[in-house]
């Protein structure tokens, strides 16, 4: 069969390479095209066009790449109307992949969704149209599917979360931190501004001057800073050129399993990283800033029907409440991110009771062999095509 799969960001294309790689298991002779990174590459897809360097986060850092997409979104549809794929895979990158959805759909070729876009969160316009272009959600979540089953003639089927399946550590925390001469009296802080260049030169700045004043009259402290791979890493050296002073180990992404397990604090970019982090137990900060044009937007999309306060974390989300603090927009501060900082530090108590709420977060999402799922799901509307 003929696959067409569209991811946009460093995770999407995670997500689909291991999708790509279930496909082939189970379909030896598929043919797979998309969009997507280099993961996806070397799963075996033909990649037509690379986009994960160029993610964005918030909707007006994303108008401004407007007509390199429309560009896409218009070869991509030739393609699909030449090629005839027996099915289209959404996986995440919603602004994108809906308008690609709805040219697969006037052709009549089905499309599985992968990671919907938040629709129980910024209100229900965006799930409308989702329904009139997919003909099935593979949901992630369990409260995410309870959302779209709303909706008659859109089948739904809950698969649990693909990161169950992956975050894995390679080390036990205490064979981690002996390689990398931890002391048992030192703690590990672990600094995750984000796979997005627009992420990094945003947070990474708040962190560092953060992480000096924390460090400032004391010599317990270890900064480690796993880079992802989208990331140039000319300018992680640039900005830490500016606290020379402050030690800081710089990481391969291959490492970030180990030192979530690891360490002891984390301060991290809202995303996949903060449920990457709680699934392995890691009390963190949460931190997000885009442009206030983009939050005014986001205020003005949330869903006001849900009585929750305003979060951005997916450990907050799943839960439905605060159990890890946010940072956000002009409350991402140096003084309000240390006080936090050391209130983990100074408080073991503080530390204890996150590590504990966080526990419940694997049940949730689902058991192993969320990629087999999907992969049957998409198998099956090929088959129906």
């Amino acid at each position: 069969m003929k696959y067409f799969i569209s991811a946009g960001e460093h995770s999407g294309d995670l997500h689909a390479a291991a999708l790509i790689q279930e496909l082939r298991r189970q379909d030896p002779q598929a043919q797979i095209w998309g969009m997507g990174g280099p993961y996806m590459a070397a799963a075996g897809a033909e990649v037509l066009f690379d986009p994960t360097a160029e993610s964005t986060i918030g909707f007006w850092e994303a108008a401004k790449k407007i007509w390199l997409f429309k560009r896409r979104l218009s070869e991509f549809s030739r393609f699909l109307q030449e090629n005839r794929p027996d099915v289209v895979v959404w996986v995440d990158f919603g602004g994108f992949n809906r308008l690609l959805a709805e040219r697969a759909a006037a052709l009549a070729i089905p499309v599985v969704c992968l990671f919907p876009p938040a629709a129980w969160a910024y209100g229900k316009k965006r799930a409308d149209r989702l329904a009139r272009c997919v003909t099935h959600v593979a949901s992630v979540l369990p409260f995410e599917a309870e959302f779209y089953r709303r909706y008659p003639n859109l089948k739904v089927t809950y698969v649990g979360h693909p990161l169950v399946d992956r975050v894995q550590p390679q080390l036990a925390p205490e064979e981690w931190r002996q390689r990398h001469n931890v002391a048992p009296t030192e703690k590990v802080i672990l600094l995750m501004p984000g796979s997005r260049k627009q992420e990094v030169q945003a947070l990474l700045p708040v962190m560092l001057a953060a992480a000096a004043e924390l460090a400032a009259g004391r010599d317990d402290l270890r900064f480690f800073l796993p880079v992802a791979p989208t990331i140039d890493q000319t300018l992680i050296q640039t900005l830490l050129a500016q606290y020379s002073g402050l030690a800081v180990t710089t990481k391969t992404a291959a490492e970030t399993y180990n030192l979530m397990a690891a360490a002891d604090l984390g301060i991290l970019a809202s995303g996949t990283a903060t449920l990457e982090a709680a699934l392995l137990g890691l009390p963190m900060i949460v931190t997000y800033r885009v442009a206030n044009v983009s939050a005014l937007l986001y205020r003005i999309l949330q869903n006001k029907e849900s009585n929750q306060p305003l979060m951005v974390s997916l450990p907050n989300l799943i839960k439905g409440r605060k159990i890890v603090p946010e940072l956000i927009q002009d409350g991402l501060t140096v003084a309000d991110l240390v006080m936090q900082a050391r209130l983990f530090l100074e408080v073991p108590e503080r530390s204890r009771q996150v590590r504990k709420e966080l526990q419940g977060i694997g049940e949730i999402l689902g058991p192993p062999g969320v990629m087999a799922r999907v992969a049957t799901i998409v198998r099956g509307e090929a088959a129906l095509s």
